[in-house]
């Protein structure tokens, strides 16, 4: 297991701390070339106030930063849950359009240069050669490692039984299926994001945030399994400086 680093921080009117998750991701944080922040659907955390504030101290902090909403296969994370299929897919398709409205106002009220305001649907960027061939390596390592398949159900069975909006959900133990093999496709389309997001988006080094800690960080960035993250690509903690009054 890791150990916790030193936190580095900014000092402004919107304040985080970025503590790295490894010594790795403490030298990438220095170079502050590029965050990624990832903004999920269901996830009550980013409210517009906080979005924007985040994004504020991002771009004061980082040469670049980029905002993922992670919309490909939630209908399959709300059927794991026990919403009957036409029900997920209709609540995946409201919850990926009330992020992204909420995204578009915290940059609004941000006052960051539009040019500057990179939001990107993560089925877009599913595109691209990097991805496809990142998300193949996901697959192959699920199919072929046991630790990070037992890793990666464990970590997509709580959001079986915790829904991320959290409330209490039953599941309809008569829908078909696997229920964790559900809720992998969506960890599955995230993890290449987490392993190598320069390729991605083409910037030199970047580090990837959450305002909670990654269940899933230690397969990444320190362990030497089939899904170790590229060197130029890190994993930091955010939270926030409460404003002195």
């Amino acid at each position: 297991m890791s150990h916790p680093l030193t936190p580095t921080a900014t000092t402004s009117a919107d304040s985080y701390t970025a503590l790295p998750h490894t010594p790795n991701c403490r030298r990438l944080l220095s170079g502050a070339d590029h965050l990624l922040i990832g903004v999920s659907p269901g996830n009550s955390y980013y409210r517009i106030p906080t979005l924007a504030r985040m994004l504020r101290w991002a771009h004061t902090t980082f040469r670049r930063v980029d905002v993922i909403v992670p919309d490909r296969s939630l209908d399959s994370n709300y059927r794991a849950q026990g919403y009957p299929e036409q029900v997920a897919r209709k609540k995946a398709r409201t919850e990926i359009s009330s992020v992204r409205r909420r995204v578009r106002r915290a940059f609004e009220n941000s006052g960051i240069p539009e040019p500057e305001q990179r939001t990107h649907l993560l089925s877009e960027l599913a595109q691209s050669p990097a991805y496809r061939a990142l998300h193949q390596r996901v697959r192959d390592a699920l199919a072929t490692d046991e630790h990070t398949r037992r890793v990666c159900r464990e970590v997509t069975a709580r959001a079986v039984t915790s829904p991320a909006d959290g409330s209490e959900r039953v599941r309809d133990e008569t829908a078909e299926g696997d229920p964790t093999g559900l809720a992998l496709e969506y960890l599955i389309d995230e993890l290449p994001f987490f392993i190598d997001t320069p390729s991605i988006l083409g910037v030199p080094a970047s580090l990837a945030s959450y305002h909670a800690p990654v269940p899933f960080a230690d397969l990444l960035y320190t362990e030497n399994g089939p899904l170790r993250a590229a060197a130029d690509q890190g994993l930091v903690l955010l939270s926030e400086i409460p404003a002195e009054h």
